[in-house]
């Protein structure tokens, strides 16, 4: 599966680049961090999602869930989204952007990993090059907006310290996958919510700003929820 990318350098100037997507990864409970893993760990518990059995996780998920979209059609009000960092690799990492990993929090109940191909995972088409923020990577920030009624509130931000660092993940995605790195794309897992609990809404944005070169990538979509039908039938 080929996507096209927006590959903005440090100078500012854009290029357009086709990336083969062989396999795509998802990373859980991926914090440096311990106690901030278990936070999000309890975020989830209290509505009923089974603690993992290690941390961190791995998820594979098929390829066509990599989407650009702005819009997210979903079958209920129990889904949100989750800010991560995602990197390109073909025997290097080549490319680095933000993502949503969007989930459905009722199926994840259930089984994390289903839930996991419930819905779309969301990116914006611009990316940077590795190479640009590797000296830097711990300092670059990452944050999420929900929009709850009309009202934008931050939802999570941290630093990238916060997450295991992009090799470790390669590391570990080679290492328990047994996967080819080329052609390989992860979602790194994210960070605990500000508020301490998930939110639910209409919007959903996601920022990574790079302080030192002093710009961001970013990309906000809208939650859809589809109309309803009825679960039983007449007489039940």
């Amino acid at each position: 599966m080929k996507i096209g990318l927006e590959v903005i350098n440090k100078d500012g100037l854009s290029e357009t680049v086709d990336f083969e997507v062989k396999y795509l990864v998802l990373g859980g409970y991926s914090g440096r961090n311990t106690e901030g893993v278990m936070k999000h760990i309890e975020e989830l518990a209290k509505l009923g999602v089974p603690k993992p059995p290690r941390v961190p996780m791995l998820y594979p998920i098929s390829r066509y869930l990599l989407r650009f979209d702005e819009e997210v059609e979903v079958l209920d009000d129990k889904t949100n989204g989750e800010v991560e960092y995602v990197l390109f690799v073909d025997k290097d990492i080549l490319y680095v952007t933000v993502g949503s990993d969007h989930t459905d929090r009722d199926l994840e109940k259930y089984g994390v990993r289903k839930s996991k191909q419930m819905y779309p995972v969301i990116i914006p088409k611009k990316v940077w090059k590795y190479k640009d923020v590797k000296d830097h990577w711990d300092e670059i920030v990452i944050k999420s907006f929900i929009t709850v009624k009309g009202k934008e509130i931050l939802y999570q931000e941290d630093p990238l310290k916060a997450l295991h660092p992009p090799e470790k993940l390669i590391e570990d995605i080679e290492k328990e996958l047994k996967i080819d790195k080329n052609g390989l794309v992860i979602f790194s897992g994210t960070i605990p919510s500000i508020t301490g609990e998930l939110l639910f809404g209409e919007e959903f944005k996601i920022l990574m700003h790079d302080p030192v070169l002093k710009r961001s990538l970013e990309h906000k979509y809208n939650i859809k929820i589809l109309p309803g039908i009825p679960e039983k039938s007449e007489g039940e």
